[in-house]
């Protein structure tokens, strides 16, 4: 299993957002998707707030992750009508991944639109939630 997971952040309308961040495995926990977006609950500090911050009641952090069907623009929303093409799963893939090496990389697929588009990581945000 690796390490890190990998996302290639894609946003041809601000170049300086196009990089890639890791993400520590053993810092996640919870992971879910809604509105375009894919939000990944960190782990609290040891001895912060518990285990986990999503089971203590308390603020988290939280990595946002906008997800779109196009490079340049965020409002072309990917169509996910069955939870095995939703991006959260992507994630979950390459946790489960054994790639050999210390990261593996959360590649988003296709969505379930007529006409399948390809998915992209639009944008990554690292925030403080009260809302868990």
């Amino acid at each position: 299993m690796a390490k890190f997971i990998k996302f290639n952040i894609v946003d041809s309308s601000t170049p300086a957002n196009q990089k890639v961040h890791l993400l520590d495995i053993d810092n996640i926990g919870d992971i879910s998707y809604g509105s375009q977006k894919v939000s990944i609950v960190l782990k609290a500090p040891a001895g912060a707030f518990g285990d986990a911050a999503a089971t203590a009641g308390l603020s988290a952090r939280v990595v946002e992750l906008e997800v779109s069907t196009s490079k340049s623009s965020l409002s072309a929303a990917p169509t996910i009508t069955n939870g095995s093409a939703s991006p959260d799963q992507a994630i979950v893939k390459a946790m489960t991944a054994n790639p050999g090496g210390v990261a593996a990389t959360a590649q988003l697929g296709k969505d379930e639109a007529g006409t399948p588009l390809q998915m992209y990581w639009h944008s990554w945000a690292v925030v403080t939630t009260d809302d868990i």
